[in-house]
């Protein structure tokens, strides 16, 4: 995966620490809370890069998600590398991070029996799906 770069890993673990250090708090039915910060599967994933603009948290909460699709795509890129390695993600380059995540939501609000599934799993299967490799 390439997106234009953003926040990286070091950021990731930066907005990973505030979030945490802040107390980051959602109001009852907001569909995310900061229990989904552990991000046990790919709904709580969906939860918390769907917090609704007007929320407190906004901000923090898509600084999250963004950093947490940095860090998939850091991983992808990493498997790139080696010549053995055959690539399963061939997205165009001009995808952006954005648009990798509304690719992830759409997927798991279509297929909700993915929604268990961890989250760095669910993302692979939801991009592959939209951007799978030439065989």
């Amino acid at each position: 995966m390439q997106f234009n770069s953003w926040i990286g890993i070091p950021g990731f673990v930066l907005t990973l620490g505030l979030l945490v250090s802040v107390g980051l708090q959602a109001a009852p039915g907001d569909g995310y809370s900061i229990e989904d910060l552990g991000l046990s599967t790919a709904s709580e994933l969906v939860d918390v890069c769907t917090v609704d603009a007007g929320h407190d948290d906004h901000g923090m909460a898509m600084g999250f998600c963004y950093g947490f699709f940095e860090g998939a795509a850091n991983y992808d890129d990493s498997l790139d590398g080696p010549k053995w390695h055959r690539g399963i993600l061939c997205e165009p380059p001009e995808v952006t991070r954005g648009q990798a995540v509304t690719v992830f939501i759409q997927y798991i609000a279509a297929n909700p029996q993915y929604g268990a599934e961890l989250p760095i799993d669910a993302i692979f299967r939801a991009l592959v799906d939209k951007w799978p490799c030439a065989k």
